[in-house]
């Protein structure tokens, strides 16, 4: 199991106990109350969780195992989580922590939201048109990766519906798309892209078009689950 990247043997004193996802998903819409209001103001987005149950026994003594606890909670209050091969990202429910004291070990049982589940990444590099299947029930954001030898005026690549411009490509400079951002050498390159939204990847078939074969693409994606 890993943590944020850190393997849990970082806790050397700690084991994996239990680990299971609720596959049924429930939605909390936020509220909030505004000053002097009889009645809250609710929020317009939804947020959508499943629930994730994980448990933990941490060997040693009783009190010695605190400090243990204390920064092992602190890690894990609000993380991505992987197990097996899949990562979770997830948010402690603070209120339903459980702990068990014994003789020679502590047993922790957390609850989590769990807002995303998804795999490593994947990518491929192409200069031609191209296909991506997508095997995972929900659609993944695309990170888009465009580097040429020499400088180039204009490129344009089609993923599905979503066309995208890239103007002023210098050579052997990549351009970054994704993630809301467009970056090349360090700097926002914005301007130089035209773009009515962030390209996705939706399950089953997806056809990528570019105009040149003189632009190597990269397209790096996580399949969600």
């Amino acid at each position: 199991m890993i943590i944020d990247i850190n393997n849990i043997e970082r806790y050397p004193t700690v084991e994996l106990g239990e680990f299971e996802i609720n596959k049924n998903k429930f939605k909390s819409l936020g509220s909030y109350w505004n000053e002097k209001s009889l009645v809250p103001i609710r929020g317009k987005k939804i947020e959508t969780y499943r629930d994730l149950y994980a448990s933990f026994i941490i060997h040693g003594y009783i009190p010695s195992t605190g400090k243990v606890v204390s920064a092992f909670l602190e890690d894990i209050k609000n993380c991505t989580l992987k197990n097996n091969d899949l990562y979770y990202n997830v948010e402690i429910k603070e209120q339903e922590i459980k702990t068990q004291e014994f003789d020679n070990f502590e047993y922790i049982q957390l609850y989590f939201n769990c807002s995303d589940v998804y795999e490593s990444e994947k990518s491929i590099a192409t200069t031609n048109n191209t296909t991506i299947t997508i095997n995972s029930p929900k659609s993944c954001y695309a990170n888009l990766e465009l580097t040429s030898t020499t400088n180039v005026i204009s490129y344009t690549v089609k993923i599905n519906d979503t066309e995208i411009v890239v103007k002023n490509i210098k050579g052997n400079e990549t351009v970054y798309i994704g993630s809301g951002k467009v970056t090349a050498g360090g700097k926002s390159k914005i301007n130089d892209v035209d773009l009515w939204e962030f390209p996705q990847l939706k399950p089953g078939i997806n056809n990528i078009t570019v105009n040149r074969a003189d632009v190597t693409l990269k397209v790096k994606y996580n399949e969600r689950w």
